[in-house]
């Protein structure tokens, strides 16, 4: 159960400073509370990256991780759904389940949400404080 405040950051569409917003939330939060007291999450992506063992992950995560230091988030739990080149057609042929993308997400945010007092989330970006 989600028990602390959030927030949620929405746009209309892409490229219009969703990413731009949360670097300015997390940097000003950082302000206050101190360096690594921050956390972030982006709940779904599109360009990825891949990390550690393989893992592919959003590509802001990557910099949002290693500019403020998040070391309270692993990056399963920063970048839960990635949406590859193929994705649509393995969703419509019932290779991707819906449940266990939505599952993904809400167990990745109960993660940081438990290890921060508050948490600011979108669509595609979240920020946590701890």
């Amino acid at each position: 159960m989600i028990r602390n405040k959030a927030i949620f950051v929405a746009s209309t569409g892409q490229h219009i400073g969703k990413t731009t917003t949360c670097l300015a939330l997390v940097a000003g939060a950082e302000n206050v509370l101190g360096k690594g007291n921050v956390g972030f999450m982006k709940p779904v992506g599109q360009k990825h990256v891949v990390v550690g063992d393989g893992l592919k992950v959003d590509k802001d995560v990557v910099l949002f991780k290693h500019q403020f230091q998040l070391e309270k988030c692993s990056y399963k739990d920063l970048s839960p759904v990635v949406i590859p080149s193929g994705y649509t057609k393995d969703f419509l042929d019932g290779k991707i389940s819906e449940k266990e993308q939505i599952t993904a997400v809400k167990h990745a945010f109960q993660n940081i949400s438990d290890n921060h007092k508050f948490t600011g989330e979108d669509i595609n970006r979240c920020f946590a404080i701890t």
